[in-house]
């Protein structure tokens, strides 16, 4: 649109003229069709991030990392950013580049190693005055109780936190100079029918802004499903890096699912992350693995507002 504006803006007086009464060219149905969905896609996440939101449920998570492959050499070191772990969001709520699964990678396992390890966290939610609490209270590491005395659990590939408002990093109105956005179709996730919304960062390189396909609810635009652009990820060159050592092409995915609705807002059901490789032969090697399952939801807060303009 903006080559055709300019050519436009060097066309003659004349042509002006004679195309001064037929008005502006009409949209295109596609980008018409993609304005509504971005519309009702970005309040429903106004709503969501205004909402006063009070919930627990239990929070389930599996890790796995396999360094069999990576000989006496070992991986080579990583280091999270400060603020990574999963402690939770900031002081006012927005989603940073920390906040998702894969924005950085960290192996503290020495080389050769097969690691895995279960948790399961009490978690609660607490959204209040714009302002966001996360709190995760170990409860059983491994299929044993945990107490007081447990360490805190560090996670070993991918780090966490404030799934419920990724939505709202993709899709709000204050971001979208940075991104472009394309409807790639229709599907029906779990009797859903929806909206596929490809969301691209106009910014390689720069982990504030991620990119995937958004799966939005053709009735309400409520997000169902992300699946995220593991390039978007912090530290993504480090996976290149052990794809070139073992010769193979990575084959990383990343997912959210909110398959728990309550007062018109969805709720985190599912998180997964997969690093894996795949070698000339076509064999697909996982290193490592975070699986992450919400249930039980209790809650005791969803309370959202509507805006009249």
């Amino acid at each position: 649109m903006l080559n055709r504006f300019l050519s436009f803006s060097l066309v003659g007086a004349g042509l002006i003229g004679s195309l001064a009464g037929q008005g502006a060219p009409r949209p295109s149905d596609e980008t018409f069709q993609l304005g509504l969905v971005l519309k009702s896609a970005r309040e429903y996440c106004r709503r969501l991030e205004r909402a006063a939101l009070d919930f627990v449920c239990l929070e389930e998570i599996s890790e796995s990392v396999n360094l069999s492959r990576d000989g006496r050499g070992g991986a080579p070191a990583t280091v999270a950013p400060e603020g990574s772990e999963n402690s939770g969001t900031g002081s006012q709520g927005g989603h940073t580049s920390t906040s998702r699964p894969g924005t950085a990678l960290r192996f503290n396992t020495g080389p050769g190693a097969k690691v895995s390890n279960t948790y399961v966290n009490d978690y609660q939610f607490i959204r209040r005055d714009g302002k966001v609490e996360e709190k995760r209270v170990l409860i059983e590491k491994n299929g044993k109780k945990a107490n007081a005395k447990t360490p805190r659990p560090a996670m070993m590939a991918f780090n966490f936190a404030d799934i419920l408002l990724g939505p709202v990093q993709l899709l709000d109105e204050r971001n979208q100079e940075f991104y472009a956005y394309r409807l790639a179709g229709k599907d029906t996730v779990d009797g859903h029918d929806c909206w596929i919304l490809e969301v691209t960062p106009r910014f390689t390189g720069v982990t504030r802004y991620l990119g995937g396909k958004i799966w939005l609810g053709a009735d309400d635009s409520s997000v169902v499903r992300i699946e995220w652009d593991p390039t978007t990820f912090g530290r993504y060159e480090d996976i290149l890096a052990v794809a070139e050592r073992y010769k193979s092409t990575p084959e990383v995915r990343s997912y959210s699912e909110f398959g728990v609705e309550k007062n018109g807002l969805r709720f985190p059901s599912e998180d997964l992350t997969e690093e894996a490789y795949r070698g000339a032969d076509g064999q697909l090697f996982v290193r490592s693995k975070t699986s992450i399952v919400y249930r039980g939801h209790k809650f005791f807060t969803v309370e959202t507002q509507t805006i009249f303009k």
